[in-house]
């Protein structure tokens, strides 16, 4: 798994979810950026199954969500304890 694959699997669930995102746009809060938080939950779970994790999305939500933290978030918990 690379940083760039799984940014770009989360930008593809973006864009299937209609949420198109310019690269200047990656640090943007995800619901600030026009994302709902139904859509939002859609796509981490989407990304879950993709990846074969378990997001710890308290952990997630304590914090603006963009794609930057969102893909270090997936490779932290893709990396076995």
């Amino acid at each position: 798994m690379t940083s760039s694959g799984v940014r770009a699997a989360i930008l593809r669930e973006l864009e299937s979810s209609g949420h198109l995102l310019a690269e200047t746009e990656h640090d943007l809060d995800l619901v600030s950026a026009g994302v709902n938080s139904a859509s939002l939950i859609r796509i981490l779970s989407a990304l879950e199954e993709l990846f074969d994790i378990d997001l710890d999305v308290e952990r997630l939500f304590a914090g603006p969500v963009t794609v930057t933290r969102l893909e270090a978030e997936i490779i932290r918990a893709a990396v076995p304890s």
